[in-house]
């Protein structure tokens, strides 16, 4: 069974960012991100385009395209939170540069997570199914399946994508309430809403847009629907989306027993190998003398670890087998 989310409080947070630039290079890509001192991989292929890419946790630097293309920023949910937790920037420092006109954001989403029960995903299902709702685009979906259900307005191929999903289903945490409200924005949508997130609280930015785009209603013998009142949920949730003032930045999820997973469950049979071959000495005189940096990641759980045995504390590790 996972583990229940600890996050109480609603936020507003960014999901994906991809941008690019035809003047920076990597280095300064790299110092643009304050990610200098992080150890970066190079990979085996690029995407998109470029021949070529280095990456850290999910955040994708692209290089060796065409002529014209220069080089590209493209960071997933999970390298948001890596750039949160590693970055020596904040997201409105790097949003403030690369709003220059040497930059291009080509993509941007950014997520409301209802923590505290305004949303019930079961009852927006059934109004999407049912035609109630406003929205500018005439595209909608709902997807069900095994690890909850999602809703869309929009079609992934244009600049505005409107997802409403049960994200506590999708992580697997049995009891935990978690439902998001995710703006998939690309192009001059993007680029508009970062810039009007930097003007004012980023509360009222996703209210706005939101509040443009979608909005489920009552239905009443007006045939007019875009007169039909909001539902009582839906007034709730741009009221609770409007007192978010400022970005939310939760970081790397990372705890000891996701790392004794990962090395017991994931790599413990190559790990079992080398020490029926080379034996326990070997390893750990190998480790040692590793090339690869070593990754602010684990070098920062291992301080917290040894914060918590100074305190009296223990931890024990045991599979569910």
């Amino acid at each position: 069974m996972a583990e229940k989310s600890t996050v109480q409080e609603n936020q507003i947070l960014v999901d994906w960012l991809t941008f690019s630039s035809k003047i920076d290079s990597i280095e300064t890509a790299q110092q643009l991100l304050g990610l200098t001192e992080v150890s970066w991989q190079h990979m085996e292929r690029g995407r998109n385009g470029y021949r070529q890419r280095i990456m850290f946790d999910n955040i994708s630097i692209l290089y060796d395209g065409a002529d014209d293309m220069g080089i590209c920023v493209d960071m997933s949910g999970s390298g948001c939170r890596a750039f949160e937790s590693f970055s020596t920037r904040s997201w409105e420092a790097l949003f403030s540069d690369i709003l220059d006109d040497d930059y291009n954001i080509s993509r941007c989403d950014c997520a409301f997570d209802d923590h505290t029960g305004l949303l019930d995903i079961d009852v927006i299902q059934d109004d999407t199914d049912d035609h109630h709702y406003v929205s500018k685009s005439r595209i909608w979906n709902v997807q069900y399946g095994s690890e909850g259900t999602t809703i869309y307005h929009g079609s992934q191929r244009s600049d505005m994508l409107i997802r409403i999903y049960d994200k506590a289903a999708e992580q697997g945490l049995d009891g935990a309430h978690w439902v998001r409200v995710e703006l998939q924005m690309r192009n001059n949508i993007a680029s508009g809403f970062v810039a009007g997130a930097i003007s004012r609280p980023i509360g009222e930015q996703f209210r706005g847009v939101l509040h443009n785009y979608l909005r489920y209603v009552v239905p009443t013998a007006d045939t007019n629907m875009s007169r039909w009142p909001m539902t009582a949920y839906w007034e709730e949730l741009l009221v609770s989306v409007e007192r978010v003032s400022c970005w939310s930045a939760p970081g790397v999820d990372y705890t000891v027993f996701k790392l004794a997973d990962l090395v017991v469950n994931q790599w413990g049979n190559a790990i079992d190998c080398y020490l029926s071959i080379f034996g326990v000495e070997d390893l750990i005189l190998q480790l040692g003398k590793r090339s690869i940096r070593r990754s602010p990641k684990y070098e920062r759980l291992k301080q917290e670890h040894e914060a918590f045995r100074r305190l009296g504390g223990a931890l024990h590790y045991e599979t569910d087998s």
